[in-house]
């Protein structure tokens, strides 16, 4: 980083166009601080930092409610631009991702290195100007939000950064500059920090004392300086475009696997309000229960018992037609009431729980209808979540 950097705010500060970018997967959850429109469209007004050299990195730190779970990136996105709103200018990143980002006055700790894709899987992120560069990393299993929650807000940081590896803007330099780099969202030329365009705790920098000199380690753009000279006002304004999605990395389901058996009434089924969650109840309903009784059954197998093989075909017990699907670690008798009636499972907020399967049927007590005076209900497979 060089002297090169104030021609960005100064001089490159330019109406340009940007690709459009939202999650690729519904239900996603859609992470960005910059001010640009979700979905850009038409003319885009950015500031393309010109001065940051290869080997060079930005980040954008994210916060996660305390009460959120554990995510994991699906895809984030590189803002690279040109001048003018030149396009086709390409470069080499690398992708880092920081997890347990905590701030001490101007200092900033970034936690856990959870990810880089140039050391993790030898690979490079190809961007071009000029626009949203995306990645789907859905496949890199990148969790974060495992560390304790911190700071004030009182929140769980993580950050995505962007390391240029090789700019491949032909005329580009340390020494000089590169027309073609990754921009901020800032539409003011102005040599004055305002804390409201460049708000603290949430842009990051990692650069070079000198062109090829050491590294200063990463730093908070707000504090960050260069040759004595403060970054935020003269040499750099705004915030990183960059954006992530996420989604829960352990959810919680509930879902039907097997189908049960009609008796007096139709088939019984089994509906969870909401599924199972670490340190949550989680509470199912089950219906058509003829006699208001049954028998609720919760086990970790689907395929074997202490009776054999699952299912277990009841016809030889009297109940052709039905099958238990369900391994019987755990039995209880409820009572209904009108034909129904609403069970609970509470589970203990021990994070060791989270990702433990198990399946569950009810046997329901149906007199008269066959000889075994019963019928079993649809089967559910459940998983705990965070």
């Amino acid at each position: 980083m060089h002297r090169a950097l104030v021609i960005a705010i100064l001089l490159g500060t330019t109406t340009v166009s940007a690709t459009a970018q939202g999650c690729a997967t519904p239900g996603d959850t859609f992470w960005k601080r910059d001010t640009l429109p979700i979905t850009p469209s038409g003319l885009t007004t950015v500031s393309v930092i010109q001065g940051l050299d290869e080997g060079e990195g930005i980040g954008v730190v994210f916060e996660m409610p305390a009460t959120m779970g554990t995510q994991v990136v699906t895809q984030v996105v590189a803002p690279w631009g040109a001048a003018g709103g030149i396009s086709g200018f390409n470069a080499i990143l690398d992708i880092e991702v920081y997890d347990g980002v905590s701030f001490s006055g101007g200092s900033v700790n970034m936690g856990t290195q959870v990810f880089s894709l140039t050391q993790n899987l030898s690979a490079n992120m190809q961007v071009s100007s000029h626009g949203l560069n995306v990645l789907d990393t859905s496949q890199y299993n990148i969790i974060v939000g495992t560390a304790p929650p911190n700071g004030t807000p009182f929140v769980r940081r993580f950050a995505i950064c962007f390391r240029c590896d090789i700019n491949l803007h032909p005329s580009g330099s340390c020494a000089s500059g590169w027309q073609a780099n990754f921009f901020t969202d800032n539409s003011q030329s102005s040599i004055f920090c305002n804390p409201v365009l460049t708000p603290a705790q949430t842009s990051l920098i990692e650069y070079h004392n000198t062109c090829g000199g050491a590294y200063m380690g990463w730093q908070d753009v707000t504090t960050a300086s260069v040759s004595g000279i403060p970054l935020c006002g003269i040499y750099y304004q705004g915030t990183w475009a960059i954006r992530c999605c996420t989604r829960d990395a352990f959810p919680a389901s509930y879902t039907t696997f097997g189908t049960g058996c009609a008796g007096t009434m139709p088939v019984s089924t089994l509906q969870a309000l909401s599924p199972p969650r670490i340190g949550t109840t989680s509470n199912i309903i089950i219906n058509n229960l003829p006699n208001n009784i049954c028998f609720w059954i919760s086990g970790f197998s689907n395929t074997n018992s202490t009776i054999g093989p699952l299912p277990f075909d009841l016809g030889s017990l009297g109940a052709p037609g039905c099958m238990l699907r369900v391994s019987t670690e755990v039995s209880q008798l409820l009572i209904a009431n009108n034909n129904v009636v609403l069970t609970s499972l509470t589970v203990p907020n021990s994070p060791g729980l989270i990702g433990l399967g198990f399946f569950q049927q009810a046997l329901v007590g149906d007199a008269g209808f066959n000889a075994l005076g019963g019928v079993a209900s649809d089967a559910a497979a459940a998983v705990i979540g965070q």
